[in-house]
């Protein structure tokens, strides 16, 4: 069986960068195994279990200890990732990828999918793994320009997103034909209707007006179905195939 090994910052990124992927991933019998950095904000480490449920995600644990890095909101404080010593974020992640031995390892792109500090951070540890083929996730530039203008004509002159979300223009790996349904509910796990409430009524609920609604905007304009990668590293052993 092969295994595929996906590596976030915080909980709610296996929805957000690779939903689709590890869905499909463990429909073709991949064995799919999560490792998340931080517990996030709030209650969000204790709805992590539903949402692997839904994306096909076999079994998920620490990248080290629970509390070894926090979710600050992005500011970068002493406990984040974005903080964290670079050579010991590398050694967590080569520590995982020795104990699970996956034929490949996802995480976010070399833009952290968002701009998130702490994303850029997992990401750039993961680009140190030679041993492995190690994909990103990105956007387009075209998904998320589409989202924008979607969300403009709903909320006209309100500034949606921290600005930092804008993908981009090279060619990118696909790998597609996920339930939506089932990324639609994972998203629920963290905010209710946030996957599955249409659009126009969702921001008469749902005050926030952050990356989160931006990316909602942008799958609804792209397909909640796909999800695209660029390369980190290789380990030169030839590309896994996928379905």
């Amino acid at each position: 069986m092969r295994t595929v090994l996906v590596v976030h910052a915080h909980p709610d990124d296996e929805v957000f960068a690779t939903g689709a992927a590890t869905s499909v991933l463990s429909a073709a019998g991949w064995h799919v195994v999560l490792r998340v950095a931080t517990p996030g904000i709030g209650d969000a480490a204790d709805r992590l279990h539903a949402s692997c449920d839904l994306l096909g995600i076999d079994e998920w644990d620490w990248l080290s200890t629970k509390d070894r890095w926090v979710d600050d909101g992005g500011h970068s404080g002493p406990q984040s990732l974005a903080s964290a010593e670079p050579e010991e974020l590398a050694a967590a992640v080569e520590t995982a990828i020795s104990e699970v031995s996956p034929q490949l390892v996802l995480t976010v792109g070399r833009d952290g999918l968002t701009g998130h500090p702490d994303h850029i951070a997992i990401s750039s540890a993961v680009q140190q793994q030679q041993q492995c083929h190690a994909l990103g996730a990105r956007l387009r530039a075209q998904d998320v320009q589409a989202g924008r203008q979607y969300l403009q004509q709903l909320l006209p002159g309100e500034q949606i997103g921290s600005g930092l979300v804008t993908g981009c223009t090279a060619p990118l790996q696909e790998i597609t034909g996920a339930s939506e349904p089932r990324r639609r509910q994972a998203l629920d796990q963290y905010y209710k209707g946030l996957g599955t409430t249409d659009l126009p009524d969702l921001i008469t609920t749902y005050g926030r007006r952050g990356d989160s609604l931006l990316l909602r905007a942008v799958f609804d304009a792209s397909g909640w179905h796909t999800d695209r990668f660029e390369v980190l590293s290789s380990s030169g052993s030839g590309v896994p195939s996928f379905p």
